[in-house]
C-alpha cells in the first residue's frame, strides 16, 4: 500500500539532559544501559485522504436578528436538536438526517447566515526519533534568531493563544509563561494535554529562554493562552476550533498559533477567521505535511499567515503541503522543544523533537508576537506584510508555490539589516518540450530547483507499445528532508496528454519501513508516430539534485491520460537566471488559439517578488502560435518576473491550461540617482534626491568632504545610510563649504557612480551705531554676508531678527538685499532694550549663517515737575510726571538728597499713560533736592528725573 504519515506529527524522541548538555542515545552509541528512541505510534494514511467530517451533524450561524422563537421553528424544520456553543449565534445541530442533508435544509432556512459540516480537523506533524539530532543553534540560525533577539527579547503584553492539544502547565520551562487558557473539547476540565503536539508546539514559542535549561522559545519571553481543541488523538471538530478562536480573541490574544487541517473548507471557521483578524489578531496556521499541491484548511484562507516547513539549512521538505497560499517557510525538522512530563518515557527528560509544519508555524507566530510588541499599531495585514517583504528568497526567485516569499528572517523582520537570499540551482535548459533532451533508450536527470521539469523527446518511425520506467535514490527521510517522488507525463507532438503516472509515496516493508528503490515509477505507453515527449518533474514540493534515470523498452498498450500541456516553448528558459533587462519573454503554444483570446489579460508579466502586473503589448503571431511580450519600459535588474497565461482558449474553444514560468534578470550595478542636491541652513543642510527604478535597493550612502572636493566610494565621511529620499546634516561649521557625493548600493553589494553636489560656505557680520539709547532715539545696525572666499554676493537676501532682552524668541525686523559690497543698514527708533542678530537663510548653494548675538539698551525718559518750588516749614508741595514708556503699575521710588547720598523718601505707582505724583512735606528749613528714580525691568534700562530744588522757609 501507499504509505504517508496521517496525521502529519513527528514528535521526536524525549532526549535525556545530564549536566545541561544534550546527550542523544541511538543503538550505535555504545550504551547499551541507555533506553533505546521512544518512537510514539502513528497512523498512516492512504495516497487519496478522506475528508472526515461528524455523521448527522452540521454547525449553524443563525442570523443575529432571528429570535429564540424562529430559531426554535428552524430546528423543528430540521428535525433536529441544537446546541449552543461557547460563541453567540453558532449551534451545534443534531438529527437523524445525514449530515449532507442537514446541512442543504440549514442553508436554504431564511433564519440562518451561514452552515457548514463539522468537520475533523488533525494536527499537523508526525513522529520523529533521536536519530535526527540537531540542536536549536542551526535552525535558528537559519532564520537569524540570535540576531534578532539582540533587537528585542520581549514580547510585552501581546499573549498568543495555541490552539492545539493543550500544554502541559507544570513543565519547568513553561511554568510563568502562561496565561488562563480553555478547553472546548471538554470545557469542565482545564486545557491538560494528553497528545503532546500542543506542548511541543506552545513550546516552540513560550518555552523560558536564558535559564539555563532546556530549550529558548522564540519569543523568549512571552505569554502563551493554551486553547485545547483537539482530543488526545490530535483530531478535532470545526465547532470546537471556532470556539477556540472566539474565546482566544475574547480573552486577549493578538497572535493565534493553529498547527492543524484538513482537506475541506468550511464557511463557519473562515467566518470565525475573519472576525478574529477584523479585531486586529494575527493568525498563523501550518501549510499542512501532505506533500502536494492539494488545499488545506485553515492554511488556504487569505487572511492567515500560511508556514511551509524547510529543513534546519533551508531547503523545502519533501512532506510540506505547497500552493499559492503559502506565505513563508521556516524551519520544520528536529525542532527541539517541550514535552509534557506524563507522556514522556522512563529517563527521558520531557523535551522532544518536532518535525512537521506544525513545528514551522509557531516559529512564526513568536516572531508575529515581537513584531506586534515593537509596532504596536501594526494590524495583521501589516504583520504579515512584514514578514513577507523580510523574508529571504529560496527556490524559484520571487514568490512561489513553494517557499511563498522565502524563508523567515527574524532579524530583518525586527528592523535588522537584509543578508543574502538562499541560492538556487542555474536552468537545466530542457524546461520545456522546444528544448526538450532526444531520448533513445536511457536518459538521466534530476531536479535540482523546486518545481523544475525535466523533458525527454521520444520519435518512433511508426506507433508502437512502451514500457517507461523511472529509477533513482532511496526515498529515505532518516537521511534527508529532501526526497524525488516522480510524476511522469506524456505527449503526443500536439502536446495532448497521452499517458501519465505518478507515485509520491514510497511503499511500506513488512515491518512498516518506507521503502522505495531502485524503481521509483513505471507505466505502459501507446505512442503515435513521429515525436512523443515526456515531462518528468517531483511530485512533492521538495528538490532533489541525486540523479534519476528515465528508460524506456518495448511495452503493452495503455489508455491512462493526464492533463494537456499548453506550451511548446517559452523564452526565456524556465527558472533562468541573468536574463537581459531589455528582455522581451514569448511563449509558443501546443496548438492554434484563438487569437482574439491572447490579449494583455490573458498572458502577462508580473513581477515575481510584488506580483504587480508589468506593463507590456502582446504581438501575436498566428503563423508561429508565439506571443511576445514588449515591456513598458526596460526590465528592473536583478527581479524575478513571472509570465502567466490564464483565459487563453484553443481553436474551437477549448481552455488551454493554466500555464506560467519565471525567469530573473542580470543583476547590474545600479543606475545613478537621478536627482541629488542640498539647500544650505544654519549650519545644515537638507539633502534630497530621488532613487532610481530596480528591483534589488539595498540603501543609499551619502558621503561628505570639507571643501570642494567629491568624496569617492571610499574617501570622506559617511553622513547618511538607508532607503528613505532626503536627510538633514546638522551640525556643521559656518563658514566652511562641503561636498557631498550620493551611491546607490544594491543588494549584492554593486555601487553605481557617484552623484555630487556642493554647498560654498558663507559668513556674516553685524554691529550697530550704540549700545545704549534713550527711548525715542534712533539706532542703525550694520551687517555683511560674504562667501567663505570674502566673495560678494550682490542680492542676497538679509535678515536682522530682534528678541526683548528678557525674552526667548526672535522675530523678523526686516529682510534686505546686499549692496554691491555685500552689506545691509538699518535703521529705527528701538522702544524697548533687544537682543539683535543677522542671519542669511542660505539657498541651493549656499551654507546659511547666523552672527552672534548683539545687545543693545534703551533707557525711558521721567518728566517731573515741582509745584510750588517753595514752601513754608510744615506746608506741601507736589511733585508729578510721567515715564515713558509708560509702566502702568510699575514702582518708582521718590529719592531725597541727603548730605551726599540720596535716599528713600516714598514710593509710587504708575498710573494711566505713566504718571505718576508725590506730595512732600519739608522736614526742614533750607534748600532741599529731589527725584524719581525708575529701576531696571529688563525692558529699559534703570533712569532718573532731573533734579528738582525744593525751598523751605
Amino acid at each position: 500500500m501507499k504509505f504517508r504519515p496521517a496525521h502529519l506529527l513527528r514528535v521526536a524522541v524525549p532526549a535525556t539532559l545530564v549536566a545541561g548538555s544534550l546527550i542523544v542515545l541511538t543503538s550505535s552509541s555504545g550504551q547499551a544501559a541507555e533506553p533505546g528512541p521512544y518512537r510514539p505510534p502513528f497512523t498512516s494514511r492512504p495516497q487519496t485522504v478522506k475528508t472526515e467530517f461528524q455523521p448527522n451533524q452540521v454547525i449553524v450561524k443563525f442570523k443575529s436578528s432571528s429570535t429564540s422563537k424562529a430559531r426554535t421553528a428552524a430546528l423543528s424544520r430540521f428535525r433536529a436538536s441544537g446546541e449552543a456553543s461557547l460563541t453567540p449565534n453558532i449551534v451545534k445541530v443534531t438529527g437523524t438526517d445525514s449530515a449532507t442533508e442537514l446541512l442543504k435544509k440549514a442553508k436554504a432556512d431564511p433564519t440562518v447566515e451561514l452552515a457548514s459540516l463539522n468537520y475533523i480537523r488533525h494536527i499537523d506533524a508526525v513522529p520523529n526519533d533521536l536519530y535526527y539530532n540537531e540542536d536549536q543553534k542551526t535552525y535558528l540560525n537559519t532564520i537569524r534568531m540570535p540576531q534578532a533577539w539582540d533587537v528585542s527579547k520581549t514580547t510585552g503584553s501581546q499573549v498568543v493563544a495555541v490552539l492545539d492539544t493543550g500544554v502541559d502547565a507544570g513543565h519547568p520551562d513553561l511554568v510563568g509563561h502562561l496565561v488562563a487558557g480553555a478547553n472546548t473539547t471538554s470545557p469542565r476540565r482545564g486545557p491538560i494535554d494528553d497528545n503532546g503536539h500542543g506542548t511541543m508546539t506552545l513550546g516552540i514559542i513560550a518555552a523560558a529562554a536564558n535559564n539555563k535549561a532546556g530549550v529558548a522559545g522564540i519569543g523568549w519571553n512571552v505569554k502563551a493562552m493554551p486553547v485545547k481543541v483537539l482530543r488526545a488523538d490530535g483530531s478535532g471538530d470545526d465547532l470546537d476550533v471556532v470556539e477556540g478562536i472566539d474565546w482566544a480573541v475574547a480573552h486577549g490574544a493578538k497572535v493565534i498559533n493553529m498547527s492543524l487541517s484538513s482537506g475541506a473548507d468550511s464557511t463557519i471557521m473562515h467566518d470565525a477567521v475573519k472576525r478574529a483578524v477584523a479585531k486586529g489578531v494575527t493568525i498563523v496556521v501550518a501549510a499542512g505535511n501532505y506533500g502536494t499541491e492539494a488545499p488545506r484548511y485553515p492554511a488556504a484562507y487569505p487572511e492567515v499567515i500560511t508556514v511551509g516547513a524547510t529543513d534546519h539549512v533551508g531547503a523545502l521538505t519533501d512532506f510540506s503541503s505547497y500552493a499559492d497560499a503559502v506565505d513563508v517557510a521556516a524551519p520544520g525538522t528536529d525542532i527541539l522543544s517541550t514535552g509534557p512530563r506524563t507522556l514522556t518515557p522512563p529517563n527521558y527528560e520531557p523535551y522532544w523533537y518536532c518535525t512537521g509544519t506544525s513545528c514551522s508555524a509557531p516559529i512564526v507566530s513568536g516572531l508575529a508576537a515581537l513584531i506586534k510588541n515593537k509596532w504596536p499599531t501594526y494590524t495583521p495585514d501589516q504583520i504579515k506584510a512584514r514578514i513577507k517583504s523580510t523574508a529571504r528568497d529560496a527556490g524559484p526567485r520571487g514568490d512561489d508555490k513553494f517557499y511563498g516569499a522565502g524563508i523567515l528572517d527574524a532579524y530583518a523582520a525586527l528592523g535588522g539589516r537584509w543578508t543574502t537570499d538562499f541560492p538556487v540551482a542555474a536552468a537545466d535548459n530542457n524546461d520545456q518540450p522546444a528544448r526538450a533532451t532526444t531520448l533513445a533508450t536511457t536518459a538521466t536527470g534530476s531536479t535540482p530547483t523546486e518545481g523544475d521539469v525535466d523533458w525527454y523527446k521520444v520519435t518512433s518511425a511508426t506507433a508502437r507499445d512502451l514500457w517507461l520506467s523511472v529509477t533513482g535514490p532511496k526515498f529515505d527521510e532518516t537521511a534527508q528532508w529532501t526526497n524525488f517522488a516522480p510524476r511522469v507525463d506524456v505527449y503526443n507532438s500536439q502536446l495532448q496528454s497521452i499517458g501519465a503516472v505518478e507515485n509520491p509515496f514510497p511503499d511500506l516493508d513488512s515491518n512498516g519501513n518506507p521503502v522505495w528503490a531502485p524503481v521509483l515509477a513505471a507505466m505502459n505507453i501507446s505512442v503515435p508516430e513521429g515525436d512523443a515527449y515526456i515531462a518528468v518533474r517531483n511530485s512533492n514540493g521538495s528538490r532533489d539534485a541525486r540523479a534519476y534515470t528515465l528508460k524506456i523498452g518495448p511495452g503493452e498498450p495503455s489508455t491512462s491520460k493526464g492533463v494537456d500541456y499548453p506550451v511548446a516553448n517559452a523564452v526565456p528558459n524556465n527558472l533562468s537566471l541573468g536574463q537581459p533587462v531589455g528582455t522581451k519573454p514569448s511563449l509558443t503554444f501546443a496548438r492554434p488559439v484563438d487569437p482574439a483570446t491572447v490579449t494583455a489579460a490573458t498572458v502577462r508579466l508580473v513581477n515575481g517578488k510584488t506580483g504587480a502586473v508589468v506593463a507590456t503589448t502582446p504581438t501575436y503571431a498566428e503563423d508561429t502560435r508565439t506571443v511576445e511580450l514588449a515591456p513598458a519600459a526596460a526590465l528592473l535588474d536583478n527581479t524575478p518576473y513571472r509570465v502567466v497565461v490564464d483565459g487563453v482558449q484553443e481553436t474551437g474553444g477549448t481552455a488551454l491550461a493554466p500555464f506560467s514560468s519565471v525567469f530573473s534578470t542580470v543583476d547590474l550595478a545600479p543606475p545613478a540617482l537621478e536627482v541629488f542636491d542640498a539647500s544650505g541652513g544654519v549650519q545644515k543642510a537638507t539633502v534630497s534626491w530621488k532613487i532610481p527604478a530596480l528591483g534589488d535597493l539595498d540603501q543609499i550612502i551619502v558621503r561628505r568632504n570639507v571643501g570642494g572636493k567629491y568624496p569617492t566610494s571610499t574617501t570622506g565621511t559617511v553622513v547618511y545610510t538607508g532607503t528613505a529620499s532626503g536627510f538633514s546634516n546638522t551640525g556643521l561649521a559656518q563658514g566652511t563649504a562641503y561636498t557631498y557625493s550620493a551611491f546607490v548600493r544594491d543588494r549584492s553589494g554593486k555601487l553605481s557612480a557617484g552623484k555630487g553636489t556642493t554647498l560654498a560656505g558663507m559668513k556674516s557680520a553685524i554691529s550697530m551705531t550704540a549700545k545704549q539709547v534713550t527711548i525715542g532715539g534712533s539706532l542703525t545696525l550694520t551687517g555683511n554676508t560674504l562667501g567663505a572666499d570674502n566673495k560678494v554676493y550682490q542680492g542676497l537676501p538679509m535678515s536682522f531678527y530682534s528678541r526683548p532682552a528678557n525674552g526667548t524668541t526672535f522675530k523678523l525686523l526686516a529682510t534686505l538685499p546686499a549692496s554691491s559690497k555685500g552689506r545691509v543698514s538699518y535703521t529705527f527708533k528701538p522702544g524697548y532694550s533687544a537682543v539683535y542678530m543677522l542671519t542669511f537663510a542660505g539657498n541651493a548653494d549656499q551654507f546659511g549663517t547666523r552672527t552672534n548675538d548683539i545687545t543693545v539698551t534703551v533707557t525711558p525718559t521721567i518728566s517731573s515737575t515741582l509745584a510750588p518750588t517753595t514752601v513754608k516749614l510744615g506746608a506741601t508741595t507736589k511733585l508729578s510726571g510721567a515715564v515713558n514708556p509708560a509702566h502702568v503699575g510699575k514702582t518708582v521710588q521718590l529719592q531725597r538728597l541727603v548730605g551726599k547720598t540720596w535716599t528713600v523718601a516714598g514710593a509710587a505707582k504708575l498710573g494711566a499713560g505713566g504718571s505718576y505724583a508725590f506730595g512732600i512735606k519739608a522736614p526742614a528749613k533750607g534748600k532741599i533736592a529731589y527725584r524719581v528714580y525708575f529701576p531696571s525691568d529688563g525692558d529699559h534700562t534703570l533712569a532718573y528725573s532731573a533734579v528738582r530744588t525744593l525751598t523751605v522757609t
